[in-house]
């Protein structure tokens, strides 16, 4: 235990120091739950006294209850991975309407977490539809996203990360197809500065919600798949197997079925 505390201690010294590239309201937690019930919680407090909360970043050292797309649980081991909610007022100010900026929000955070990682690791993370990140095909960092709206309509979303920081060093990987930084990264960066490059990068992604134009690009940019590819989507309990024929102007994934062209709106790419 106590060397569970000197390594906490540590990281909130670590992380601290990186304040001037920090969110103004940063919390920092040993355990919790989750950190997307946590920040929940919390909104919901600020709806109850009438007001809407201020942009926020919540880190934790540790998850008890982590969790992931699809309701699928999210290993969140003290110390070997960093486990984030950003709290986001919406809509953002200058950004263009609440509805956009809801569509584009798990493309903008998936680019925003992206972008972070990839200068970490020689440039090889990329995204799988709609928002995992990979490392030459294996997983090391996902999203989780959800909005909550108070009674008088005041609405913010929850963008929940985790981001593998050094699992697999004593071959422990969360799942077989995981990686993590420490073993992707030629010079193993510090979890805060990891932590700070995330921070600012999705608060620079998300200034952006309001530029369609920009957002679409920029995913395509990060984006693994490659037209032709053939992968598999589960959506819902369905699972359409096809050819990936592109994103359509709404950063909707597009597959060529045997029966023709299909659309998907909500859904996850179970083979890359």
């Amino acid at each position: 235990m106590a060397d569970r505390s000197e390594a906490f201690d540590q990281f909130t010294g670590e992380l601290l120091a990186w304040t001037p590239r920090l969110p103004g309201n940063l919390v920092l937690i040993d355990t919790v739950d989750s950190t997307n019930r946590f920040v929940k919680a919390l909104a919901e407090r600020f709806f109850e006294e009438e007001s809407t909360p201020p942009a926020a970043l919540v880190v934790a050292f540790e998850q008890t209850a982590g969790r992931g797309r699809q309701g699928r649980s999210w290993v969140s081991t003290a110390g070997r991975g960093l486990y984030c909610t950003w709290l986001q007022p919406l809509p953002i100010a200058g950004a263009g309407s609440l509805e956009n900026q809801l569509g584009a929000l798990p493309l903008l955070a998936g680019i925003g977490v992206c972008r972070a990682l990839t200068g970490f690791v020689d440039g090889r993370a990329g995204l799988k539809w709609p928002n995992d990140v990979l490392v030459d095909g294996r997983k090391i960092a996902g999203i989780l996203i959800e909005t909550i709206v108070g009674n008088g309509g005041e609405t913010v979303a929850l963008i929940g990360f985790g981001v593998n920081y050094d699992f697999g060093e004593a071959g422990d990987l969360p799942t077989p197809v995981a990686t993590s930084i420490a073993l992707e990264a030629g010079n193993r960066p510090s979890r805060a500065a990891v932590a700070a490059r995330l921070a600012t990068s999705l608060e620079a992604e998300l200034g952006r919600a309001g530029d369609v134009e920009y957002t679409l690009d920029a995913y395509r940019r990060c984006t693994v798949h490659r037209e032709g590819d053939e992968v598999s989507c589960r959506i819902g309990g369905e699972t359409v197997a096809g050819r990936f024929a592109g994103f359509d102007d709404g950063g909707r994934f597009r597959l060529r079925t045997s029966a023709g062209l299909r659309t998907i709106a909500s859904g996850e790419v179970i083979e890359a």
